[in-house]
């Protein structure tokens, strides 16, 4: 329990917050928002303290000349004496994959593919749009999870993976959710957890969310710099879904455009185009509105290539923030120069600080 414990509270104070371990050995596991009570701290520094004297009683017998059994005597009943708070009360359970992160590139493709897998294998009790109300909902023992912004704050990416793969028990050892693990294969997991991840940052806008990468799709850019939105990483953008006839929105030469239209090529004020449909469905599940309803919303993406603020259609011409990099309240009015100016250097001040572990193809 304390090497579980000591290792890892170290690897949540690295840089970029949870690591990437590709096994987890222990079935405890450190998680800095479990409520622990000043009381059970004490125990587990008093039960800390106490091995250490035994240690050192340890040492003296075996470098004591005289009395040694009496040394050893002495450290054995500090070892016996010593109370240990239980592991439930300062661990969280843990599996073989709690430290895992999808590998899988965060691309539409992708996303719109976990989209199907769900639908097929998850919508029946989890609903169409996730939010716990299937057809098959109210026949169930245990009523179905909302699986939304509140599932990916307080579980681990790798731990979601394991219960869908492994399923999940109630106390009284009933079935709560089956396994998965021989109807998907592993990457078709992560799919169906990208989609949902997407598809919750789509509902609020992320809050309460880790962060969240801007979909990878197809381009065609002017100078032919990038054909894929991955490889215009170290720039800031802004992802604008076109909208016929909408007066053109003023370029700006410190961050490049992206223009989702949906098949349209000419007459587009952008310095890269994504035409696919799928480009176009990905920013669907991050607007959170319905395909026909995206056009005129934008989005921004920091130069690492997470989504950072977003302006839906018909709202208010205001740019939202979950991480509030807008400001106070995360809301920055207007689209001016001087809004979009704020906005990049809100950004680039306060940076997410994960590294990229996904593979690109």
């Amino acid at each position: 329990m304390v090497l579980a414990l000591l290792l890892t509270a170290a690897a949540w104070r690295q840089p970029g917050g949870t690591p990437v371990l590709a096994y987890w050995p222990f079935p405890w596991r450190y998680d800095p928002d479990l409520p622990v009570s000043p009381h059970t701290w004490r125990r587990l520094w008093l039960a800390l303290a106490q091995t250490a004297a035994a240690l050192a009683l340890l040492c003296g017998a075996l470098l004591a000349r005289r009395r040694r059994l009496a040394w050893l005597c002495a450290a054995a009943m500090m070892v016996c004496f010593t109370d240990w708070p239980r592991p439930q009360m300062l661990l969280t359970e843990a599996h073989s994959s709690s430290y895992q992160r999808s590998a899988l590139p965060f691309s539409d493709e992708s996303l719109l593919q976990g989209g199907r897998l769900y639908q097929a294998h998850c919508a029946a009790c989890h609903g169409a749009a996730a939010d716990g109300r299937g057809e098959r909902a109210a026949s169930l023992p245990v009523w179905p999870s909302v699986l939304g912004a509140a599932l990916f704050q307080n579980r681990l990416e790798g731990e979601l993976h394991w219960r869908i793969a492994h399923g999940g028990r109630e106390p009284a050892d009933r079935p709560a959710m089956p396994a998965f693990g021989a109807t998907l294969s592993a990457d078709e997991i992560w799919q169906v957890l990208d989609h949902l991840r997407l598809r919750a940052y789509g509902v609020d806008g992320g809050i309460g969310m880790p962060a969240v990468p801007a979909p990878v799709v197809d381009l065609v850019c002017r100078d032919g710099r990038a054909t894929r939105l991955s490889g215009l990483r170290g720039l800031p953008l802004r992802v604008m879904a076109y909208a016929a006839g909408a007066p053109e929105e003023p370029q700006d030469p410190r961050l490049l455009s992206v223009a989702l239209t949906r098949g349209v090529t000419e007459d587009v004020n952008a310095d890269c185009v994504a035409a696919g449909a799928d480009a176009w469905n990905a920013y669907t599940l991050a607007a959170g509105v319905a395909p026909g309803e995206l056009a005129g919303a934008q989005f921004m993406v920091d130069r690492q290539g997470w989504l950072r603020a977003r302006r839906l259609p018909g709202a208010a011409p205001a740019w939202t923030s979950a991480d509030e990099v807008c400001g106070p309240g995360g809301r920055m009015e207007g689209t001016t120069a001087r809004g979009l100016g704020e906005l990049l250097l809100a950004m680039d001040r306060a940076p997410i600080a994960i590294p990229d572990t996904r593979r690109e193809r």
